[in-house]
């Protein structure tokens, strides 16, 4: 299996600091997790989500269960799903986005991982692992917290990352790439962060009819992050 070098991500494919992501996140006062597309964890005032149309959800608890969630169209500018009973640690899924291209660019077959780590970011339960094709975990370095992007849970190395950073404007969004570690850099800021990292197979097939030349993978994180314990 191939992938696409920084170099060759051209045409709209490389990731870039102001793009646009499918995130999953809950409101403060709501008990349910709700699926936006945008640069931040809020409803675009603008635009419904149309590209986190079929998107599966999933919660797990504090002790590893996993329940499927009912995603289905919300009051506003965002789908939503009721969270079960026991409090998850995380919310996580998959969103299917298609075959689209971009004026003369090669179509691309997309994929979102959206993932919300509730509580702390840091505790092991809210790791998915072998079991996702793309994910970001959080990581504590000392006041700082650092990014892992593995795929079924093995660090990828040179993943470009777009972080999202507490009450920052999009255009002020670091662009940072993991190293041999699969590891960014440490940010030190608090509040919520929202981070996107990608990968590119270079891969051609078709998917519902239509054609693509590359199959592209974005996996989104939201969490808080506190002051050091």
């Amino acid at each position: 299996m191939r992938f696409l070098t920084a170099a060759a991500l051209v045409g709209g494919l490389a990731l870039s600091a102001n793009a646009h992501f499918v995130f999953v996140y809950v409101p403060d006062d709501q008990p349910e997790a709700r699926l936006v597309f945008g640069h931040a964890a809020a409803p675009d005032p603008s635009a419904f989500p149309t590209r986190a149309e079929k998107t599966t959800l999933s919660a797990r608890d504090a002790a590893g269960k996993d329940t499927k969630l009912a995603v289905e169209k919300g009051d506003g500018n965002f789908f939503r799903a009721k969270l079960p009973a026991e409090k998850p640690v995380v919310v996580y899924g998959t969103t299917e986005a298609g075959v689209t291209q971009r004026g003369d660019n090669p179509p691309v077959l997309s994929w979102y991982y959206p993932k919300v780590v509730l509580g702390d970011p840091f505790a092991k339960g809210t790791v998915i692992g072998a079991d996702a094709p793309l994910e970001v975990v959080p990581v504590r370095d000392g006041e700082k917290v650092r990014f892992r992007v593995t795929v079924a849970g093995k660090p990828l190395a040179d993943s470009e990352v777009t972080v999202g950073l507490p009450n920052k404007g999009e255009d002020k969004d670091p662009l940072v790439k993991t190293d041999k570690d699969g590891l960014t850099e440490g940010f030190a800021d608090r509040g919520r962060y929202c981070v996107a990292a990608r990968r590119v197979e270079d891969k051609a097939g078709e998917f519902g009819g239509k054609k693509y030349a590359s199959v592209r993978h974005t996996a989104t994180l939201v969490f808080d992050f506190a002051s050091g314990k």
